[in-house]
């Protein structure tokens, strides 16, 4: 079997591409698929659910991002980091969170 050059450099950019392109998740999108559930999508809160409002947070960014990359607040599900958040996606998270007004 023959491969040409074209078809594997087209093969070998794709590989290359599609990890890039699966981490790849502007802050609103990662909101969404995140926290919208519990946190509104408003950051108003769910009381029935008893999430908290987050809007308005007084958390600064450096404290959102270690809530969300290590964990450690006192109720689930963020007693335990946020599966398949990158440090980066985190830090576009928290960005996010602290303009919810």
């Amino acid at each position: 079997m023959k491969i040409n050059t074209a078809s594997a450099l087209v093969v070998a950019a794709m590989l290359a591409i599609s990890p890039a392109i699966s981490i790849a998740q502007d802050a609103p999108t990662l909101y969404k698929t995140k926290c919208l559930m519990c946190h509104g999508d408003l950051g108003q809160g769910k009381p029935a659910m008893k999430a908290p409002k987050i809007a308005g947070t007084t958390k600064t960014s450096a404290e959102i991002v270690t809530l969300l990359t290590t964990g450690g607040a006192e109720k689930a599900p963020h007693i335990k980091p946020i599966a398949g958040l990158t440090p980066e996606q985190a830090k576009d998270l928290a960005g996010f969170v602290k303009g919810l007004k």
